[in-house]
Formats: C-alpha cells, structure tokens, sequence
C-alpha cells in the first residue's frame, strides 16, 4: 500500500510539474503574445533597427504570415517550393525597407529560428 501512495504522489507531481511548464510557455513557446511581441521588437532593437525600422519589419512579418499559414493547406509536395518563394518575396520586401547591412542581419535571424532544414514551428513533424 506505501508503494502504490508513493508512486501515487510521485505521479501528481510530474504532473503537476509539466501542467505549470506548460501555462508558464513551455520553453519560450507560447505564453503572453504582447510579451512575445516585445521580446521580438527588442531582438530587431538589439541587432540595431531603430524604432521606425523595426515598425517596418513587423508591419512586413504581419503581412506576410496569413500566407505562410495558408501553406498548412499546400501539399507536402508543393510545400517546399512555395515556402522557398514566400521566403524569398518577404527578404526582397526587407531589403528595400531596410540598409543592406541590417537586412542581412534580420534576413540571417529568422533563417536561424528556422533550423538548420528550413522547418521549424511544432513538434509534429
């Protein structure tokens, strides 16, 4: 009986102990967008963006990620390609708003966020 309470309680706190991770974000994944938000502001910041730069490479973030979730849509065989032209259409549109040595540096962040294979985002691939 002391065993079964013993892994009884061992359970709830490795329970407990993931449900608080989760609600905390989990790792930098998820929790408050506007904190989020800031933190994303402040990394364009600290690369050197002054404010009306960095309103610019959200404003551009924001246009395009309906079409960058729209390739949830896409097959896995056309996906690739599509995100490559996204890709390509959105580091065009910062290299005019942007000098050519700061776009280079926002352009070379978010391929990093990416991953080494171009993927990135959940889990479940």
């Amino acid at each position: 009986m002391k065993k079964t309470l013993v892994l009884f309680a061992m359970l709830m706190i490795c329970s407990a102990t993931t449900l608080f991770a989760q609600q905390n974000g989990g790792g930098g994944q998820g929790g408050d967008p506007a904190a989020r938000a800031a933190a994303m502001k402040q990394r364009y910041k600290d690369m050197g963006l002054n404010d009306v730069q960095v309103d610019s490479v959200v404003a551009i973030n924001a246009d395009m990620r309906p079409k960058m979730m729209a390739l949830r849509d896409a097959s896995e065989a056309d996906r690739p390609t599509l995100m490559k032209a996204m890709t390509d259409e959105r580091n065009k549109r910062l290299e005019k708003a942007l000098p050519a040595d700061l776009a280079k540096k926002v352009i070379e962040a978010m391929s990093m966020q990416r991953g080494p294979r171009g993927g990135g985002g959940g889990g479940n691939q």
